[in-house]
């Protein structure tokens, strides 16, 4: 199943070619002229990815990341702006967005990103199971079990 992404951005014209894009690349695309707009959306389901532009009027797309992360967390969101700088791209980051783009993107080079923040997610995911996993384990060994190590350890230093 293709992953799904949303674009938003206030202007038509990157709206429509960047969903285009997208959609040649083989994703599921939505696409939103507003930050409102998609939030409105994430009730009733999720993307996995949120591209969205800087400066739109309302809600910018830095409180977007906020907004989104708190709401779902696992979502990979992705700042796309026409005026890129470092403040804006440290601001972006500590806000959680995971990448920064600049506008035009070529559609090579939203491939690569795309595919490399769906598998640093993948990679994620799978660490958290493996940990949750180890936890289980470990609460289900007997407790004899367990100060019988700890206490080997101790001996040994």
């Amino acid at each position: 199943m293709p992953a799904t992404v949303w674009v938003v951005d206030d202007e038509p014209q990157v709206r429509d070619v960047l969903g285009a894009m997208l959609r040649e690349l083989g994703y599921e695309t939505e696409v939103f002229e507003d930050a409102e707009t998609a939030l409105n959306a994430m009730s009733s389901r999720r993307p996995d990815v949120v591209i969205t532009d800087v400066r739109m009027p309302g809600m910018s797309g830095m409180d977007l990341v906020n907004a989104i992360l708190d709401r779902d967390p696992d979502t990979i969101v992705m700042i796309l702006t026409g005026y890129p700088s470092i403040p804006d791209a440290v601001e972006a980051i500590r806000r959680g967005a995971s990448d920064f783009l600049s506008k035009p993107i070529r559609m090579e080079e939203l491939r690569l990103r795309l595919e490399r923040a769906l598998e640093s997610r993948e990679i994620e995911g799978r660490l958290k199971r493996t940990r949750a996993a180890a936890w289980i384990l470990i609460a289900t060994l007997p407790l004899w079990f367990i100060l019988g190590v700890l206490l080997a350890r101790l001996l040994q230093s």
